[in-house]
Protein backbone atom coordinates (compact mmCIF):
# COMPACT_ATOMS: atom_id res chain seq x y z
CA UNK A 1 0.00 0.00 0.00
CA UNK A 2 2.97 2.49 0.99
CA UNK A 3 4.42 2.08 -2.69
CA UNK A 4 1.27 2.62 -4.10
CA UNK A 5 1.15 6.37 -2.26
CA UNK A 6 4.85 6.80 -3.04
CA UNK A 7 4.03 5.69 -7.39
CA UNK A 8 1.38 7.74 -7.21
CA UNK A 9 3.35 10.92 -5.92
CA UNK A 10 6.38 10.06 -8.17
CA UNK A 11 3.60 10.69 -11.08
CA UNK A 12 1.73 13.54 -9.75
CA UNK A 13 5.34 15.51 -9.41
CA UNK A 14 6.44 14.35 -13.00
CA UNK A 15 2.90 16.25 -14.25
CA UNK A 16 3.42 19.16 -12.07
CA UNK A 17 7.36 19.60 -13.37
CA UNK A 18 6.54 19.07 -16.71
CA UNK A 19 3.68 21.64 -16.60
CA UNK A 20 6.15 24.20 -15.99
CA UNK A 21 8.08 24.14 -18.90
CA UNK A 22 7.27 25.16 -22.72
CA UNK A 23 6.97 21.50 -23.97
CA UNK A 24 4.62 19.79 -21.33
CA UNK A 25 1.03 20.00 -20.73
CA UNK A 26 -0.74 23.47 -19.29
CA UNK A 27 -1.81 22.81 -15.75
CA UNK A 28 -4.21 23.08 -14.07
CA UNK A 29 -6.19 25.00 -16.45
CA UNK A 30 -5.06 23.90 -19.88
CA UNK A 31 -5.64 26.94 -21.48
CA UNK A 32 -3.96 27.48 -24.95
CA UNK A 33 -1.76 30.33 -25.79
CA UNK A 34 -2.68 32.68 -28.05
CA UNK A 35 -1.06 34.92 -31.11
CA UNK A 36 -2.50 37.83 -32.89
CA UNK A 37 -0.85 39.74 -35.75
CA UNK A 38 -1.48 42.41 -38.08
CA UNK A 39 -1.52 39.88 -41.79
CA UNK A 40 -1.51 42.46 -44.46
CA UNK A 41 -3.10 46.59 -44.85
CA UNK A 42 -4.08 47.18 -47.89
CA UNK A 43 -5.26 50.75 -49.71
CA UNK A 44 -8.40 50.07 -51.25
CA UNK A 45 -8.08 51.50 -55.05
CA UNK A 46 -11.64 51.15 -56.12
CA UNK A 47 -12.69 53.21 -52.53
CA UNK A 48 -9.97 56.23 -51.80
CA UNK A 49 -9.29 56.98 -48.04
CA UNK A 50 -10.28 52.95 -46.75
CA UNK A 51 -7.69 50.63 -45.98
CA UNK A 52 -8.24 46.93 -45.87
CA UNK A 53 -6.91 45.77 -42.76
CA UNK A 54 -6.45 41.90 -42.44
CA UNK A 55 -5.97 40.07 -38.74
CA UNK A 56 -4.43 36.41 -38.60
CA UNK A 57 -4.94 34.52 -34.63
CA UNK A 58 -3.23 31.45 -33.92
CA UNK A 59 -3.04 29.10 -31.11
CA UNK A 60 -1.87 25.52 -30.58
CA UNK A 61 1.75 24.35 -29.65
CA UNK A 62 4.23 26.67 -31.20
CA UNK A 63 1.05 28.76 -32.84
CA UNK A 64 0.66 26.16 -35.92
CA UNK A 65 -3.06 26.40 -35.71
CA UNK A 66 -5.38 28.88 -36.87
CA UNK A 67 -7.81 29.83 -34.20
CA UNK A 68 -11.01 28.14 -34.30
CA UNK A 69 -13.54 29.78 -37.06
CA UNK A 70 -15.73 32.47 -34.96
CA UNK A 71 -13.05 33.50 -32.76
CA UNK A 72 -13.93 36.82 -31.92
CA UNK A 73 -11.49 39.73 -32.50
CA UNK A 74 -11.94 43.24 -30.90
CA UNK A 75 -10.40 46.29 -33.35
CA UNK A 76 -10.42 49.63 -32.40
CA UNK A 77 -8.61 52.73 -34.00
CA UNK A 78 -7.70 56.40 -32.44
CA UNK A 79 -8.71 58.37 -34.97
CA UNK A 80 -11.07 56.94 -38.07
CA UNK A 81 -13.93 54.31 -37.80
CA UNK A 82 -15.00 51.25 -39.70
CA UNK A 83 -16.96 50.29 -41.71
CA UNK A 84 -19.99 48.74 -40.09
CA UNK A 85 -18.74 49.93 -36.86
CA UNK A 86 -17.69 53.02 -35.00
CA UNK A 87 -14.05 53.40 -33.27
CA UNK A 88 -14.43 49.81 -32.81
CA UNK A 89 -15.64 46.85 -34.57
CA UNK A 90 -15.86 43.37 -33.48
CA UNK A 91 -14.49 40.72 -36.35
CA UNK A 92 -14.81 36.60 -36.11
CA UNK A 93 -12.32 34.57 -37.73
CA UNK A 94 -12.41 32.41 -40.85
CA UNK A 95 -9.85 29.65 -40.92
CA UNK A 96 -7.70 31.98 -38.28
CA UNK A 97 -8.24 35.51 -39.71
CA UNK A 98 -10.52 38.47 -40.18
CA UNK A 99 -10.99 41.67 -42.48
CA UNK A 100 -11.85 44.78 -41.36
CA UNK A 101 -11.80 47.67 -43.43
CA UNK A 102 -11.46 51.30 -41.74
CA UNK A 103 -12.87 54.67 -42.80
CA UNK A 104 -9.11 56.80 -42.85
CA UNK A 105 -9.61 60.36 -41.30
CA UNK A 106 -7.21 61.92 -43.89
CA UNK A 107 -3.53 63.41 -42.98
CA UNK A 108 -2.65 62.22 -39.27
CA UNK A 109 -0.97 59.61 -37.17
CA UNK A 110 -3.38 56.58 -35.50
CA UNK A 111 -3.21 53.21 -33.95
CA UNK A 112 -5.14 50.45 -34.35
CA UNK A 113 -5.43 47.74 -31.44
CA UNK A 114 -6.59 44.27 -31.90
CA UNK A 115 -7.43 42.07 -28.66
CA UNK A 116 -8.17 38.32 -29.07
CA UNK A 117 -8.73 36.27 -25.73
CA UNK A 118 -5.30 37.48 -23.69
CA UNK A 119 -3.52 39.16 -26.21
CA UNK A 120 -3.05 42.46 -27.61
CA UNK A 121 -1.51 44.12 -30.89
CA UNK A 122 -1.08 47.44 -31.91
CA UNK A 123 -0.22 48.81 -35.36
CA UNK A 124 1.10 52.13 -36.00
CA UNK A 125 -0.32 54.17 -39.02
CA UNK A 126 0.83 57.81 -40.71
CA UNK A 127 -1.76 58.56 -43.28
CA UNK A 128 0.12 61.49 -45.61
CA UNK A 129 -1.25 64.43 -47.42
CA UNK A 130 -1.53 62.26 -50.55
CA UNK A 131 -3.49 59.32 -48.91
CA UNK A 132 -0.38 57.03 -48.79
CA UNK A 133 0.46 55.12 -45.42
CA UNK A 134 3.59 53.91 -43.86
CA UNK A 135 3.33 51.61 -40.93
CA UNK A 136 5.03 50.83 -37.88
CA UNK A 137 4.88 48.94 -34.70
CA UNK A 138 3.59 51.36 -31.33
Amino acid sequence: MRARWCVILVVAMILVVTSCGDGGPNLPTQSKGWLALFKRVTLAADEPGRAEIELEVRTGLDFLEPAPDGTKIHVETTLGNFVGGDRHIEATTLGGRAVVTLVLPGAAHLVVTARAHDVEVHLAMVVTADGSLQLGLS
